[in-house]
């Protein structure tokens, strides 16, 4: 049992892992814009403190451990999204096909589109970004990327 809780740590953090080295190269490419992490850290710091909604987080005070913080949460967040996943599809019989691991990863952009970013005062999908940044698309690309990475790490760790 040990073994396993391992075996799915080591996915969570591949796939999420996967998920920020894709998106990096997208950055790069300039087919993504997302936010920095600094202003992630933020809101995650600002919710830690119960107080989760601005107006625009880029407008709030910075906040102690804001870029220390982004990280790990973010990879944790990753990870407890693959447990669901594996746990999901072991319910429920699914494949853990590249196919349900895409679409999967796809569905957790609502997360940011419908709580994350109309709490850092960007509207629902983001439209109201700062300047510079495509939110939607952003959140998307990377959610597909996690999709990809959980597939590929699930493989690796012989999950599927």
């Amino acid at each position: 049992m040990i073994a396993w809780n391992l075996r799915l740590v080591a996915a969570g953090l591949l796939s999420t892992l996967s998920m920020d080295l894709l998106t990096g190269l997208a950055i790069g490419l300039k087919v993504a814009a997302p936010l920095g992490p600094r202003l992630v850290g933020r809101w995650f710091v600002s919710v830690a403190r119960a107080q989760p909604i601005h107006a625009d987080i880029a407008q709030s005070s910075p906040m102690p451990l804001e870029l220390i913080v982004a990280m790990p949460v973010h990879y944790v967040i990753g990870t407890v999204l693959t447990a669901a996943f594996v746990w999901g599809t072991g319910v429920f019989g699914w494949s853990r096909g590249a196919g349900v691991a895409l679409a999967f990863g796809l569905s957790t952009s609502v997360l940011p589109w419908l709580v994350m970013f109309p709490a850092m005062g960007y509207g629902v999908f983001g439209t109201h970004g700062p300047e510079g940044t495509r939110l939607f698309v952003s959140s998307l690309i990377s959610h597909a990327f996690f999709g990809l990475g959980l597939w590929l790490a699930l493989r690796a760790m012989r999950f599927s």
